[in-house]
């Protein structure tokens, strides 16, 4: 009895210490089954973005929409503004009463007001495409989008992977003495 009392406690240290080291990256939770890659693949709600000066949660606006990326499995990618009405609601301003009210304030001397006839709807919900790849060790998850210009995809952020797990992920994004991070849920 003593034995199988010993053998059961050796064997329960083994695998945690085996379990807990098998963390990938900074924040996970411990073992995946999924790679990373199937893991990403889906669409994500942006739920937060800190950085060393500020710290935005998306839920604080969530009367007005989500921002949300999706990852596709031939690593191309969106990310949208999903509309919950704002569009509408500044669609239904009469700006032209509301920037004559401001220009009669004395904060607005030089500032040339003229939404006009803006679509906010479409403006809003417009889809932003990007090509996405992991880096050699998978590490980093890398951003390329389209310029026009050049007429090619062009690396625009490096981001630092986290956390990566079934239903939630945190980048990071560094560079000089700037220092985003970004997370998200599924």
């Amino acid at each position: 009895m003593k034995n199988r009392i010993c053998l059961i406690v050796v064997l329960t240290l083994v695998f945690g210490l085996f379990f807990s080291s098998c963390k990938k990256y900074e924040e996970d939770y411990g073992l995946m089954l999924k790679s990373p890659k199937g893991r990403l693949v889906g669409t994500w709600k942006i739920t937060q973005i800190d950085s060393d000066t500020m710290s935005i949660k998306m839920s604080d606006y969530a009367m007005f929409g989500e921002l949300q990326m999706t990852f596709k499995k031939d690593e191309t990618g969106s990310i949208k503004f999903k509309d919950n009405g704002l569009g509408e609601m500044l669609g239904n301003i009469d700006w032209d009463e509301l920037m004559g009210e401001m220009q009669d304030s004395t904060y607005t001397d030089s500032i040339d007001y003229g939404p006009g006839d803006l679509d906010f709807t479409s403006l809003l919900s417009t889809e932003t495409g990007f090509k996405w790849a992991f880096d050699d060790k998978k590490e980093y998850l890398k951003f390329s989008m389209y310029d026009s210009t050049s007429s090619a995809y062009v690396n625009v952020a490096d981001m630092k992977i986290l956390s990566l797990c079934k239903s939630d992920c945190k980048f990071r994004y560094e560079e000089d003495s700037t220092r985003v991070d970004v997370s998200m849920q599924k």
